[in-house]
């Protein structure tokens, strides 16, 4: 079976990563994966492309129309059994060139969209939200079957978009534990030299865009109220740029205790130098970052949102509501002082990772998807004749 994957961009983001995760599982189950980009992209990707050797098309149109042509074009030629779209862009060109090629189409649903909290923080504002939540319902029926990251989005997302449920199949995102590697002293320590923090300095990790989804500002506000009882600690916040970015860096102002490190590509050795995760999203589609740092076995402080909940099952670990810097501060203060008691919530996320998040079951998930999609798309063309 040969998967066209389509995608906005190759930025290293979740959706991005986890695609590439499930390359060469996919490839154990028969399943052969090309990409198509429609966007320029940063780059950073590229060592781990090269490494699956795969060559992504990069469309080269940008007007809509022209887009979805040169799409249409790249299908005819590559004749791939499926076409797998994800994100905005992706999804309404790839759905309408893969209709003019016949050829099937699986949609990730990677995030709870069209919501409140989109209307009032979109920068194309409330109306160019429903607009976009207008065409996704127009074109929603040119797609087979649809991939839900989670339980929660999948619930969402067939009432925003009225999709049926049966259309809409769950398969969590994985990672490769390999390549995550293993949080050993000597790997914490070495990590810690090159950022110049000693080995006992307390360490708050923040991973994810500068976008308000993130809620970097509310980690910000509680590392601000953190420090009142440590004053020693240090914040490091990895991440690229994003919608949020002025508030974020302007309500850091002045503290030195934290620092900006951009986009990391080490993020795992962050984690394992790092002493516990926040992460106080005000929506998320599942959490990718809360499946590495449980894998690595550092703790973690969430948002109470359905998505994180599902996420880390029973692991224990402290939930508090978006927004609310002061809970989050208390919480974060409650596990850097209790790392004996941390113990037992390290091995059950560890456990939670390697029952529902390796790449192995990722890949096997999305398998059977593709085959599901097939099958569907059989039917329904049969039916049409």
């Amino acid at each position: 079976m040969h998967v066209m994957h389509v995608i906005d961009s190759l930025h290293g983001g979740g959706a991005e990563t986890s695609l590439l995760e499930v390359v060469p599982g996919l490839l154990n189950h028969g399943v052969q994966t090309s990409v198509v980009s429609l966007f320029a992209d940063d780059g950073s990707l590229q060592e781990r492309l090269n490494a699956l050797n795969i060559l992504p098309i990069r469309l080269k149109k940008r007007d809509p129309i022209s887009l979805m042509l040169e799409l249409r074009s790249v299908i005819r030629t590559a004749r791939p059994d499926l076409l797998h779209t994800t994100l905005l862009f992706s999804n309404l060109s790839g759905r309408i060139a893969a209709r003019a090629a016949r050829t099937p189409v699986v949609t990730t649903l990677a995030n709870q969209d069209y919501g409140p909290e989109h209307r009032s923080n979109s920068r194309y504002g409330a109306l160019g939200v429903l607009g976009v939540q207008g065409a996704e319902l127009i074109t929603a029926p040119l797609t087979t079957r649809f991939h839900a990251i989670s339980a929660d989005v999948a619930r969402v997302m067939s009432h925003r978009l009225r999709i049926p449920k049966h259309r809409i199949q769950v398969v969590y995102r994985g990672r490769d534990a390999r390549a995550l590697g293993t949080p050993t002293l000597e790997r914490r320590l070495r990590t810690r030299a090159a950022l110049s923090i000693g080995a006992k300095t307390p360490v708050v990790l923040s991973v994810g865009r500068l976008d308000r989804q993130k809620g970097i500002d509310t980690t910000v506000a509680a590392f601000r109220q953190l420090m009142e009882r440590m004053p020693g600690a240090i914040l490091l916040v990895a991440g690229r740029p994003g919608n949020a970015s002025d508030v974020v860096h302007a309500s850091a102002k002045g503290c030195r205790a934290i620092r900006f490190l951009g986009h990391r590509s080490d993020v795992p050795d962050l984690m394992c130098a790092a002493d516990v995760l926040s992460f106080p999203s005000r929506w998320e589609g599942l959490g990718g970052t809360l499946i590495e740092a449980m894998a690595l076995r550092l703790p973690i402080v969430a948002s109470d949102i359905p998505p994180l909940v599902e996420t880390m099952g029973d692991v224990g670990w402290p939930l508090t509501r978006p927004d609310d810097g002061q809970a989050l501060a208390k919480e974060l203060v409650s596990v850097l002082q209790q790392e004996a008691a941390n113990e037992a919530r390290k091995d059950a996320g560890v456990r939670r990772f390697q029952t529902a998040f390796t790449a192995e079951a990722a890949s096997e998930g999305m398998a059977r998807l593709y085959k599901d999609a097939l099958r569907d798309a059989s039917t329904a063309w049969c039916s049409e004749l």
